[in-house]
């Protein structure tokens, strides 16, 4: 029978070879065990189920959707590293014999400070006790939010019932515009909302639309599906405590900047909806939602705001990925929370969604004249692929200028 990995295997791989004992059995008790018979599939490519893979033992094919494919023989040193951990997966991951190893939830290794990134032997951190015991702190507020998530403790955000509605509504293909008219028309500001987008100049016809019904129809039941959960969104970035409250108000503003400049990037890049890349915008930040409510269960971090912002700074890629996977969205909109502010990210082929949102979040930070958080530009690849080779800021900014009228009503929209 397979069986957990004890301290002495997590400290084989790289990533954790550093981490005190404490940390290491936090993580050994979250580690499943993977056993895989010849031809089992262990890894979809594609898919993005919240967990990073290590094997021990066994030979695998990866198999990308181009058809390329490549045998993985399992070495110590290939032992040390995470299996096929771009996400989504760009490889199937199947088993060519009996296959052994072990699988760690994602929201753990980002507790433990984990980020993926190779162990650098040479580098050296030196700290204050203060800073130490800081650290450690933090640390032990991240496994323990896990715990509590993981045992249903610490409740996370729901996504408003409107829109759950509406979403397996149009999901329904027996579902037609009036029958969805009919779910929107039962909350009158949402009415109003889809009626005003349908006649913006974005999507507006010869004639206004005047019923919600016909505004179905303009718009399309996708572009609508997409639309009233961005909308609706507003409504989980609310909370009874007044200074919660700010953040969470200061969290969506932020939130529906970056989406109304992912909406008209997205218009131009050929295939990619722009109502889409607005949802993903609105999501981006859904991770500091779970944190923030959660202040009121550790005095130190509502008493300490360097604290909090580190712990969010830590927790807030894979818990918006983890709520965002039980709302069940798709790996690409999971993938955008994950990512949206992992600067050195790359990959082949042209941009995805999460490349404009790289983008939206280096403009907003340009026109905020706060440098000091980016890289050198030249080195954000995604820059490139959104605006095409030799692509530079200043372009951002032209496009983005071109249409200001665009965001400006869209980003209206969103906030009211």
């Amino acid at each position: 029978m397979a069986s957990n990995p004890g301290i002495d295997a997590l400290r084989e791989i790289l990533t954790l070879t550093d981490l005190p004992p404490w940390q290491l059995e936090v993580i050994a008790e979250a580690a499943e065990p993977v056993v895989a018979t010849v031809g089992r599939v262990i890894i979809e490519q594609g898919s993005d189920d919240g967990f990073t893979y290590f094997l021990s033992a066994g030979s695998v094919s990866l198999d990308a959707a181009d058809g390329m494919s490549k045998t993985l023989e399992v070495t110590p040193d290939t032992a040390c590293r995470p299996l096929a951990n771009l996400r989504p997966r760009i490889f199937s991951v199947t088993a060519l014999t009996l296959v052994r190893g072990f699988r760690v939830p994602d929201i753990v290794l980002s507790a433990a400070g984990c980020d993926g990134s190779s162990h650098d032997p040479d580098a050296i951190q030196v700290g204050t006790q203060e800073e130490d015991e800081r650290r450690e702190l933090e640390s032990r507020i991240s496994f323990q939010l896990y715990r509590d998530l993981k045992s249903d403790a610490a409740i996370l955000p729901s996504l408003p019932d409107l829109a759950l509605r509406i979403r397996r509504a149009i999901d329904d293909e027996s579902s037609d515009a009036r029958m969805v008219a009919r779910l929107v028309e039962a909350d009158p500001a949402m009415a109003a909302k889809l009626l005003k987008v349908a006649n913006c100049a974005l999507y507006g016809g010869l004639e206004p639309v005047e019923s919600c019904s016909a505004a179905v129809v303009r718009l399309g039941l996708q572009t609508t599906k997409q639309l009233v959960v961005s909308f609706a969104l507003k409504e989980v970035f609310r909370s009874k405590d007044k200074a919660i409250q700010r953040r969470m108000h200061a969290l969506w503003k932020h939130s529906a900047q970056i989406a109304a400049i992912c909406f008209v990037l997205a218009q131009e890049i050929e295939g990619m909806a722009p109502e889409e890349a607005l949802l993903i915008g609105l999501v981006h930040d859904i991770g500091p939602i779970a944190i923030l409510n959660y202040v009121e269960k550790f005095p130190e971090l509502a008493d300490d705001e360097g604290l909090l912002e580190e712990t969010i700074q830590r927790m807030r890629g894979e818990l918006g990925a983890m709520i965002l996977r039980a709302w069940k969205f798709t790996p690409a909109v999971i993938a955008g929370a994950r990512d949206a502010e992992n600067w050195s990210r790359r990959r082949a082929g042209g941009a995805d969604f999460t490349d404009l949102l790289i983008v939206a979040q280096v403009h907003e930070l340009l026109r905020k004249n706060q440098l000091p958080s980016l890289p050198p530009l030249e080195s954000i690849s995604a820059i490139q692929r959104v605006l095409g080779e030799g692509a530079t800021p200043e372009k951002s900014l032209e496009i983005l200028h071109q249409a200001k009228n665009q965001v400006d009503e869209m980003r209206s929209m969103l906030r009211g």
